[in-house]
C-alpha cells in the first residue's frame, strides 16, 4: 500500500480513511458480526463494554462530504472502545492520544478533538474501523473513559429511554468533545442527501472533571463503604466475593491515588458491580456511572399488543387500555410513578367490567411506587394475602438479618374482578413491578404468564457524601412468600412461553397471542362479566 491511505466508502458519500498499518490488524466485522439490523418498534439493545471491546488504533480519519458541506475528523494514534449488544457494535469512542484535528465548512473549523462518539449501524464497524489500522489490544482503563462519555451522550440519537437503538445504514452521528470546551455534533443521513450540524449540544459538553483531595476522597469512599458494611443486605448472595477486602485493595491502589471526584465514583461502582444488584448505582454530580448490568431482553412489542387488541386508549398516567371485538380486556401498567394511577385504573376497570377475561400486562412497567401497585392489584383479590416478605440488616455482620416482614394486600373498591385474568410479565418487568406481578400471583382467576421478571428489589437510599457523590443503598432483602430469591433470579411465571426478539415486530406478539388464546378457550356458556351481582 505504500504511503496510500485506506480509503473505505459506503451509501457513496460516506468514507473512512486511515493511515496505513499493519495489513494483518484485527478484522472488527469478523470479532463483531452484524446480527442486528434497524426495524420499526425494535427494542432498545442492552450492551455490555469490557477489556476485550478495547483495540489500539495507528490513526483515525473520518471524512463526510456531501451537497457542498464537508466534515473531516483526523488523529494520530489513538484508542477505539466499544459498546457491544450480542457482538453487535451498537456505540463506538475514539480516543486519540494527542487531540485530532476537524475540518468544516458546518462548524468548528480547526477545533482539536479530544474524543468521537460514534452511532451507527452494527454492520459498518469493519468500513469504520479497517482491519489494516487495528494493531491490537487497547488499554483497559479506556473502558471508563468511554462508559462515562456514552452515558452523557447517548441520548441525543438513536436511543430509547438512553439505551441505544440501531441505526439505519443509512444514518451516522458523529459527536466531538473539543479543546476548546465546545461540543460538536454532526449527523449524516445518506438516504436524504444531508449533512448536518446540531448547535443545540455546543453548551452541554461533558462536564469538567472536578477535583478532590486526597483526604475528601477517602472520605467519600469511607463513607459509602461504612454504609454497605452495616446495612447492604444481600452479601450472603455472594458467599464468594470478600467484599471488606476488595474495599481496601481499592483504597489504597485507586482512591488514594484518586485526582478528582468521577475517579472516587469509578472505584465504588468497580467495588460495587460483583454484587450484581440493578438497584446499586453510583452519581457524581450530574454523571450516572454504570454498576450493575444484566441482559434483560423484553417480551413485548407496543404496537403489536396495540394492533392485536385493536382500539387502545393511553391515560398517560402510566395506563393504557382496551376491548378485543370478542370482548377481553386489557390493561397495560407501563409505570408505576403517577399518584392518579389508581383512579384512572378504577375507571378503566370499571368501562371493562362486563368483559369475560382480561389481559394484565406488566411487561413494559420498570417499577416505580409499590403502594401504587397495591391499590390495583387489590380490585382483584379475594381476601387479605401475604406477596411477599423482606428482612433488613440488624447486626455488623454481613449475615446478621432481622426476622423476615410479611408484605400483605387487601380488597378493595366497590367490586372484584372475578372473570378468568392472564398477568403477562418478562425481563423488563422491574422492582415494584415485580411486586406487583407478586401480588396478582395470589389471586385465585389470575394465571402469570410470559418469562420471568427483572430479578431486582431494593427499598434504597442514598448515600451523598463529598465530592458530589451519591450511591443508591438497597435496604431489603426481598424474596417470595416463600422466601425464594428474586435479586438475580426473577419471579418465574405459572405458564412460560418462551420466545426470542426476533419473534416480535409490529404486528406479532406471541405472548399476548398466547394469553388470548387461552383466554378465548373459555366455552361461550361458561362466560361470565368480570363485574358479578
Amino acid at each position: 500500500m505504500g504511503n496510500a491511505a485506506v480509503v473505505t466508502r459506503f451509501a457513496l458519500v460516506f468514507a473512512v480513511a486511515m493511515a496505513p498499518g499493519d495489513p494483518s490488524g484485527t478484522d472488527l466485522a469478523k470479532k463483531y458480526p452484524a446480527t442486528l439490523d434497524w426495524s420499526e418498534g425494535a427494542p432498545a439493545r442492552e450492551w455490555t463494554c469490557e477489556a476485550g471491546d478495547v483495540f489500539a488504533l495507528t490513526s483515525f480519519k473520518a471524512a463526510w462530504e456531501i451537497a457542498g458541506q464537508k466534515l473531516t475528523v483526523t488523529s494520530g494514534p489513538a484508542t477505539a472502545v466499544f459498546g457491544q449488544c450480542q457482538n453487535n457494535v451498537v456505540w463506538a469512542v475514539v480516543l486519540p492520544d494527542k487531540p485530532g484535528k476537524v475540518e468544516s465548512t458546518l462548524a468548528g473549523n480547526g477545533d482539536a478533538a479530544t474524543s468521537v462518539f460514534l452511532r451507527f449501524n452494527p454492520a459498518l464497524v469493519g468500513e469504520v474501523f479497517p482491519a489494516a489500522t487495528v494493531k491490537g489490544a487497547g488499554p483497559e482503563a479506556a473502558v471508563w473513559q468511554a462508559k462515562r462519555i456514552e452515558g452523557w451522550k447517548i441520548n441525543a440519537c438513536w436511543q430509547a429511554n438512553n439505551q441505544p437503538v440501531i441505526p439505519w445504514k443509512t444514518s451516522v452521528c458523529i459527536d466531538l468533545e473539543t479543546q476548546g470546551g465546545a461540543r460538536r455534533f454532526f449527523n449524516l443521513e445518506t438516504k436524504e442527501k444531508k449533512l448536518a450540524y446540531e448547535p443545540f449540544f455546543e453548551k452541554k459538553p461533558l462536564p469538567w472533571l472536578a477535583p478532590i483531595s486526597k483526604d475528601d476522597a477517602l472520605a467519600a469512599y469511607d463513607e459509602v463503604v461504612a454504609a454497605f458494611e452495616k446495612e447492604y443486605p444481600k452479601f450472603v448472595l455472594h458467599p464468594e466475593y470478600d467484599f471488606t477486602k476488595a474495599a481496601a485493595e481499592l483504597r489504597k491502589k485507586r482512591v488514594a491515588t484518586a485526582k478528582t471526584c468521577f475517579e472516587v465514583g469509578v472505584a465504588l461502582a468497580e467495588l460495587l458491580r460483583p454484587l450484581d444488584d440493578l438497584h446499586i448505582d453510583v452519581q457524581v454530580d450530574a454523571e450516572w456511572l454504570p454498576v450493575g448490568t444484566r441482559r434483560r431482553p423484553i417480551n413485548a412489542n407496543w404496537n403489536a399488543s396495540q394492533a392485536m387488541i385493536g382500539s387502545v386508549k393511553d391515560t398517560k398516567k402510566g395506563l393504557a387500555y382496551g376491548l378485543t371485538r370478542d370482548d377481553v380486556g386489557y390493561l397495560n401498567v407501563y409505570a408505576l410513578n403517577d399518584q392518579e394511577l389508581p383512579k384512572a385504573f378504577d375507571a378503566a376497570l370499571e368501562e371493562l367490567k362486563d368483559c369475560f377475561a382480561l389481559v394484565l400486562d406488566l411487561r413494559f412497567d420498570g417499577g416505580g411506587d409499590e403502594l401504587l401497585a397495591q391499590q390495583m392489584a387489590a380490585r382483584f383479590v379475594d381476601q387479605e394475602r401475604i406477596y411477599s416478605v423482606n428482612r433488613y440488616r440488624n447486626g455488623p455482620k454481613h449475615d446478621q438479618l432481622g426476622p423476615w416482614l410479611e408484605r400483605k394486600f387487601a380488597p378493595r373498591g366497590p367490586w372484584r374482578f372475578e372473570s378468568p385474568v392472564i398477568c403477562l410479565q418478562g425481563q423488563k418487568t422491574f422492582s415494584s413491578a415485580e411486586s406487583m406481578a407478586l401480588m396478582f400471583a395470589q389471586c385465585p382467576q389470575v394465571t402469570t404468564m410470559g418469562d420471568k421478571t427483572g430479578g431486582s428489589s431494593a427499598n434504597p437510599r442514598f448515600v451523598e457524601t463529598k465530592g458530589k457523590i451519591k450511591v443508591r443503598l438497597p435496604r431489603w432483602d426481598d424474596r417470595t412468600p416463600k422466601q425464594e430469591v428474586i435479586e438475580g433470579k426473577g419471579v418465574p411465571p405459572k405458564v412460560q412461553v418462551d420466545s426470542k426478539e426476533s419473534d416480535f415486530d409490529d404486528k406479532r406478539d406471541p405472548v399476548l397471542s398466547k394469553a388470548l388464546e387461552t383466554l378465548r378457550a373459555e366455552p361461550e356458556d361458561e362466560r361470565k362479566p368480570g363485574k358479578r351481582k
